[in-house]
């Protein structure tokens, strides 16, 4: 990590100075995100404008990647700020580092639940082969996004695997189940099949240690291509039981339970993912994934996950889609 200030660490800290948070809640948080600690305290003691010092040792990382807050504290959390659609949103909990546990055994249902769970108490995640960080999150609807999930290497190269194969989108028709053109959806696709190479393997497998959800359960990777003024007007994943079509798709796996967008470029304008019914919106950036719970806890249509894709107002949008079934995808 660079050592250094900058315009997102100042919004950072303004955002939750505004919050009430101490600066000794602060420098716990900037230890933990990676920060030293002496350019962590010299830091927050020139913003500040005072002479500071950190009154407290800083919560301590256990062996299971969790954080162990000193009991002689007051019992709050350190404050994380996270930057979602360009606009800083406050986090609840600790910076911490997360290992994914294996969840065999569960449902998928239960063990994708449980996987949030996790992910609501971490901003770092141990995918296994690299780490990503929690960037934004709105945990009681299942949504996050992370950054650093891909390579710079592995987003340029699906998107070389896929620039002569694209072709004008479709979805799927509520009545016949089949996939049709439609004029809500502006742009370009191809798809990968399972494995069809080593970094489609490699991201696959990845993805089911982040979703906590057996690999077979995934769709193939679905790449699509925005040109300025393509979109995806808001819609939702998951397959309306109340439609003809629906039962066509549940045979090859039932429901969708949740959905992993992969931000493949940084767009130079738009493009963003947006849930209407949340007020949320997030940006995208080339290697960060967005991912979303199309089913809840209880096992019921998540309404709030209704979202789309803004106009892209310049340049282009690359993304990656893993839809994840509840069963494995046949």
């Amino acid at each position: 990590m660079v050592q250094a200030a900058s315009r997102e660490l100042d919004d950072w800290l303004t955002l939750n100075l505004d919050r009430g948070c101490t600066l000794d809640q602060l420098h716990e948080s900037l230890l933990h995100a990676g920060y030293e600690s002496t350019f962590a305290i010299d830091y927050l003691r020139q913003r500040s404008g005072g002479s500071w010092q950190p009154s407290a040792p800083a919560a301590a990382v256990t062996a299971s990647g969790r954080v162990a807050v000193d009991a002689s504290g007051d019992g709050a959390s350190p404050a994380e700020a996270v930057l979602v659609g360009g606009v800083a949103t406050a986090g609840r909990d600790a910076c911490c580092a997360l290992t994914l546990a294996d969840h065999s055994g569960k449902s998928s249902l239960e063990a994708w639940w449980a996987r949030c769970d996790e992910l609501a108490g971490a901003t770092r995640v141990n995918l296994g082969d690299r780490f990503a960080q929690i960037a934004g999150r709105n945990a009681r609807n299942g949504i996050f996004y992370l950054r650093n999930v891909l390579s710079h290497e592995e987003c340029d190269a699906m998107v070389e695997a896929s620039a002569a194969r694209i072709r004008s989108s479709t979805v799927v028709d509520p009545t016949t189940g089949q996939f049709v053109p439609d004029h809500r959806r502006s742009s370009f696709g191809t798809h990968f099949e399972r494995a069809a190479n080593p970094v489609v393997a490699a991201v696959e497998q990845r993805l089911a240690v982040l979703s906590g959800v057996p690999e077979p359960n995934g769709e193939g990777l679905q790449i699509l291509h925005y040109r300025v003024g393509g979109e995806y007007r808001p819609h939702f994943d998951y397959f309306d039981p109340a439609t003809p079509g629906c039962a066509l798709q549940l045979k090859h796996g039932g429901q969708r339970l949740l959905t992993i967008i992969l931000y493949l470029n940084d767009v130079d304008g738009g493009g963003g993912t947006i849930f209407p019914e949340l007020g949320l919106e997030f940006l995208p950036e080339k290697g960060a994934a967005l991912m979303f719970a199309s089913i809840t806890r209880e096992g019921a249509l998540q309404p709030q996950s209704l979202h789309g894709g803004s106009p892209v107002t310049a340049g282009v949008k690359w993304i990656a889609t893993r839809w994840i079934r509840a069963g494995a995808y046949v």
